[in-house]
């Protein structure tokens, strides 16, 4: 086999690959592998408050809160606007303030279930407004909260058909509104 099929059959794998990390969404170089490519979970997107945990992606943030098994939804108050969060479960404020972006508000909602351990878990799912990736994620679920190190995820990788100028155009728009409001927020 000569040099140039070699090198065409390798590239062929490597799409191959990227597009199978890309399929997991949350890409970003890992800096404990070389910079390898690594699909971020949303766990690893978010955090652990003492009041509750959070996990991210590009379109949602989820907000997870357990509390007592007696709990019932009538003791669960949950506001969302576009910009503010407001939580309160058995008359204890868990989150209230401004969000870190704006999400839609219309398409947020929220659940109770029971957990294995005989609790129950409240699951606040907010939509983002404006999808995110890698660096550019939300820090933080609201402005004072405690925050993850969103730059530790690098800079996004994002796959898209370079064949495809309006692909390429919409990816490049969407990387430059991320860069915009995560300067705005800083």
């Amino acid at each position: 086999m000569n040099d140039d099929a070699q090198f065409a059959r390798e590239q062929i794998k490597l799409k191959r690959e990227l597009a199978a990390l890309a399929t997991e969404g949350n890409l970003a170089g890992d800096p404990t592998n070389g910079g390898a490519l690594k699909a971020l979970t949303r766990e690893e997107c978010g955090g652990t408050c003492e009041r509750y945990a959070w996990t991210q992606d590009e379109r949602e943030i989820c907000v997870l809160i357990d509390c007592e098994a007696s709990a019932t939804s009538r003791d669960v108050r949950v506001e969302v606007t576009s910009s503010r969060l407001v939580v309160v479960v058995c008359g204890t404020t868990i989150l209230d303030g401004e969000l870190t972006r704006r999400v839609v508000a219309d398409e947020c909602l929220w659940e109770m279930e029971r957990t294995g351990e005989g609790r129950k878990r409240i699951t606040i799912t907010l939509i983002k407004q404006k999808k995110t990736y890698a660096k550019f994620h939300w820090p933080s679920v609201c402005v004072g909260e405690p925050t993850v190190d969103v730059e530790k995820f690098g800079h996004p990788v994002v796959g898209v058909n370079n064949q495809d100028a309006h692909a390429m155009e919409a990816m490049m728009d969407d990387v430059r509104g991320m860069r915009r409001e995560a300067s705005a927020r800083s």
